[in-house]
């Protein structure tokens, strides 16, 4: 079966200079070659993970994350890595672990409702539909689970749209939605746009 998922450009014009030294720079290969692979993060990949999302926490497109937060939200993440470029080896498995250009995850909130988090691709292999397919591996997960209503604060409006998400007014989320709010540091100077997909 042959799926096809499409990346709008991004709503925000990431500036190379802002990210430059904040994430780990791959060395140029051809795209058409990378074997992407998407699965489940692990313990392992924490490291990892704290790197690309605060690459981009740091020039304020998305909210920080410390280690304490990913381990124990470990379960809510997903990754995606490319099988062609090997970063170390594990001595005890003999398993090659590989470079994380991709990640995202799928907080439960309630019975009915979850939150996308933490959605963060790679600079050098963004358009490339990695988006798209991390959110559908985790809308899929959230049927899985019997989640009935996704949402998201997001910067990028119109990615969100393409996937079915509509823009929902903060007064019309649910009120555990606001317990997660309160906690943020843009709690009062918020710039993101709620989105809601019905499941």
């Amino acid at each position: 079966m042959t799926m096809e998922y499409i990346e709008p450009p991004p709503a925000i014009k990431l500036d190379d200079k802002k990210l430059e030294g904040k994430l780990r720079k791959v060395l140029p290969h051809d795209k058409d070659e990378s074997q992407i692979i998407i699965q489940k993060a692990q313990i392992r990949d924490v490291e990892e993970i704290l790197e690309l999302v605060n690459g981009f926490a740091a020039s304020n497109l998305m909210l920080p994350r410390g280690p304490q937060y990913l381990y124990e939200n470990i379960r809510d993440f997903i990754i995606a890595d490319d099988r062609n470029i090997p970063i170390y080896s594990l001595m005890k498995t003999r398993e090659v672990l590989h470079l994380i250009v991709a990640c995202g995850s799928l907080h439960v909130l309630w019975k009915d409702i979850a939150e996308i988090r933490a959605l963060a691709i790679h600079p050098d292999y963004q358009q490339m539909g990695l988006g798209s397919k991390l959110i559908e591996y985790m809308m899929e997960e959230a049927k899985q689970l019997g989640i009935r209503r996704l949402y998201t604060f997001t910067l990028t409006e119109d990615f969100f749209k393409t996937l079915g998400f509509k823009r929902q007014n903060r007064a019309e989320l649910p009120p555990k939605v606001w317990g997660e709010c309160s906690r943020c540091p843009k709690y009062f100077q918020c710039d993101e746009i709620g989105m809601v997909l019905e499941l």
